[in-house]
Formats: structure tokens, sequence, C-alpha cells
């Protein structure tokens, strides 16, 4: 954090102070009163328990900002106490000021799938020639905002955020902290549907990043997503990129072919063509690349500058990650995260690439579905069905649904394998894997099967 006197800080938020110094300089600020050190601000509206640390002798020098003084009593010489009107007003007035004390560019990455992939190749690009902050692996719930936007200080250079949608207005909250300049859609496809009435909700939750964008800046967006055709662009007066196949992109991809250790395939910008490589067998990741060679086009990268940092760019650990596994098989670690977008992606390219090998499909339930979750796990199984997946491991009770979808398709029963824990999946995989299968395990970090992986990967 940019290290600021409280008399800035007080002058910002409309405050005044009621105990306490008037000099002190703000080093931090703090969400939990358990991480209060020497220098700390907190909001009041964090604030659950332990109040009694600022009547303590051995409480460091801090401050709290609140609406309710009158809850602060017997307080402690280094408290600093600064009253507002209205808590979350001043909360916002402050975020407000933080984020305009940074002239630099931010990038929001959004996307039903694949925005850690595009976010950290979009690192890797710039970090060459630039100190860059962004979030942390797929860390992106709205409750981590305020640390992130704080982590810039005086090195930063530029910012680059991925940006989930779990709920309504979830987009609008994390550009209002972050104030991004270009906007990255990767897809729209099924999630969180928990929060949402319907796909159409979703999508347009998604195209809230038109607003969050506040109608201007650069909105870069995947030209092949039929979704992303649905966002309401009537009222954008910015910028609109498009990258992909399709012939409307400004940056279009072409031939694309797998060869040894990974994906090559040619990025074309106006009269430049360039050909990329990328050491990763994902295809889907093609599009990931291109939206993040296209964002970091746009802040003066060079296609040549892109394809040697994204040469030695490394898959995103246990995103569709290739592992030698036990009787000598192929492992597809696939289980950061599981949706029915991402999980139809992976299912068709376990299919393409098994190259007559058996293909087993081990996979989780799929969270965040809300009533229509047997609707779509059902929909995975008929899936598998018509792929000729060659076993199916049903990997614990809340994803039954998808074995029953394919023995109604038509899948033999006595190649469905439900299995209530990691521990029976253990056990079916030791069965079934040898030399000539390739198995794809899906599911996802809310439901760690991280000790699965462990027996059957060889490190």
């Amino acid at each position: 954090m940019k290290n600021l006197p409280i008399k800035t800080i007080i002058e910002q938020i409309d405050g005044k102070v009621l105990h306490g110094a008037k000099a002190l300089v703000v080093t931090n600020v703090v969400t939990k009163i358990r991480n209060i050190r020497n220098g700390s601000l907190i909001f009041d509206i964090y604030i659950d328990s332990g109040k009694n640390l600022f009547s303590s002798a051995k409480c460091p020098p801090c401050v709290v900002v609140t609406d309710k003084p009158e809850s602060f009593d017997m307080l402690a010489e280094n408290v600093t106490v600064v009253q507002v009107s209205d808590l979350e007003i001043a909360y916002w007035k402050f975020i407000n000021f933080y984020r305009s004390l940074f002239n630099i560019p931010i990038i929001g990455v959004t996307g039903t799938c694949g925005k850690t992939t595009t976010k950290e190749m979009i690192v890797r690009i710039l970090s060459a020639d630039y100190n860059v902050d962004s979030t942390y692996k797929s860390l992106n719930a709205s409750f981590r905002h305020f640390g992130y936007l704080l982590d810039m200080n005086d090195n930063s250079q530029v910012g680059v955020f991925e940006m989930g949608v779990a709920a309504p207005g979830d987009l609008k909250g994390c550009c209002r902290y972050f104030k991004p300049q270009i906007g990255v859609i990767t897809n729209i496809g099924i999630d969180h549907l928990q929060a949402f009435d319907s796909i159409d909700s979703y999508i347009k939750a998604k195209g809230e990043f038109v607003e969050g964008l506040d109608y201007k800046g650069i909105l870069i967006l995947n030209a092949d997503d039929a979704n992303i055709e649905k966002i309401d662009l009537s009222k954008y007066k910015g910028k609109i990129i498009y990258f992909g196949f399709s012939e409307k992109s400004n940056y279009k991809i072409s031939n694309f072919v797998h060869v040894k250790h990974g994906l090559q395939f040619t990025m074309q910008h106006e009269d430049e063509t360039v050909e990329f490589f990328i050491h990763d067998h994902a295809e889907f990741n093609v599009y990931n690349a291109a939206a993040a060679i296209t964002a970091t086009h746009v802040l003066g990268i060079a296609f040549e500058q892109s394809k040697d940092r994204l040469a030695s760019f490394q898959n995103v650990e246990k995103h569709f990650e290739f592992n030698k596994g036990i009787n000598d098989s192929i492992i597809i670690d696939d289980t950061w995260s599981t949706n029915p977008t991402s999980t139809e992606m992976a299912l068709k390219l376990l299919k393409k690439l098994s190259i007559e090998r058996k293909t087993i499909a081990a996979l989780g339930k799929m969270s965040l579905l809300g009533d229509q979750s047997p609707k779509y796990h059902k929909q995975i199984g008929k899936l598998v069905a018509s792929l000729g997946i060659d076993e199916l491991i049903i990997i614990g009770n809340g994803a039954n649904d998808i074995g029953l979808g394919a023995l109604q398709n038509g899948m033999n029963q006595d190649n469905i394998h439900f299995c209530k824990d990691s521990d029976e999946t253990c056990e079916v995989l030791k069965r079934v894997l040898d030399d000539n299968s390739i198995a794809l395990i899906k599911t996802s970090m809310m439901a760690s099967y991280d000790d699965l992986i462990n027996k059957i990967i060889i490190k």
C-alpha cells in the first residue's frame, strides 16, 4: 500500500478525529482486527468482535474509522478514532480516492471459462516490461477486492484483475474497486445458476462490464461466442475489439494445429501475421492466448514480444494438466474448477486427444447450478455416452445424475462406476488404468480430491 498521512485520508472521507493522534501515517488498511499492526487503519464496517484490543496497552498505533464512536470506550493512547457520518459512504470515498492515486492501465478479465489462464498469460507478457499487480490464481471472490486494490503502490505500473460473476452486480462491484479501462470477456457458458433465474440473466450479469467500463474504454470480446453476441452494446461508446476465428475478428486466429509439446497457431491483425506456440494441448487455450495477445497488443506489446513470452508460459496448475499416471497411463488433472461448459470442452478434447487409447472420465459434482443441477448433470452424462467414452467414474453422490444421464443414453452400465469418495474412485482407477489409457479427472476445488490425484499420478 501507498503510505498516506491520516490527515489526507480524513479530508477525503469527511471525517474528524475524536481521539488520538492527528499526525499518524497510515501504512496499511486491514479488514480484520487480528491483522492490525503499526500504522493500520480499519473501517468499523468489518469489526465484529475483538474490540477490547483498542483498550489494551498492547495495541499498536492504529486508526479506527466509525460512525458509532459510542461503541468505543476506554481507548488506549495509541488508538486514533475518526468519526464519519456514514461508514459505508466513507469507505467508498476512500476506495475512490485510493484508486485515483494510480494513473496506470487496468485490465479486467472475466468469462465462464479461461479467465484465470488468460489473466496469467497477460501477466506473463506484460511482466517483462512492467511491474504488474494482479489477482492471485483463481481467487477472485468479492471480499478479496479490497486487498488486491491496496496491493497497488508506488511501484505499480499495470493492473490485471480477474473478475468473477457469482451473482448479479458482482461485475459492477469489481469495476467499482478497480476501474478498468480495458475489459476482456473470454466466453459465456453455464455456471453459477444458483443466483440467476435463467441463462439470459447470467449473460446480462456478464454484460455488466459495459456499465463497469463507464460505457467507454476498450472492450475485448470473443467473436465466436454465441452468448457474447447477446450482450446489449447499444449504449457502449468505447472501442470494441474482437478476437477469434470468425471473419469479423480484428485479431484473427488461423492455422491451428497440434505439434510436439503443444499447439501452434497464427494471429493476424491488419497487415501483421505471426505464428505462435503455447506449451499446452488444451485447444481452448488458443482462445485464451488470443485474448491475452489482443489485450497486450492494445498496450503496445508487439506480436513478436508476445510470441517469445508465451512460448515459455507454463499451463496453470490443475487446468487440463497432463501427467504420467499409474500403470503407465496418462492422467489429465482438471481439478481446479468445473461447470457444464468447461466439462463439455474437456470431454470433447479427451476424446480427440486419445488417439485410439482407452478413454476414462472421472467426474465430480458441478456445483452452484441451483434447481437446474440435475438437468445439466444428465446432459453431461448424455455427452459422455455420445462421445463413446469407454469408462465413466462418478465421484461422490452429488454427481450421480451424470451416471444416470449416460445410462439413459445407451452407455453400458458395466462401464459406469458410482463411487462415494476418492478412495473408491482410486480403487476403480487402479483396475481400469493401463498403458493404453488416458483419464480425465474433472472435479472442483470446492470439493477437493487432491488425495486422489496424488495417488494416481507419478511425480
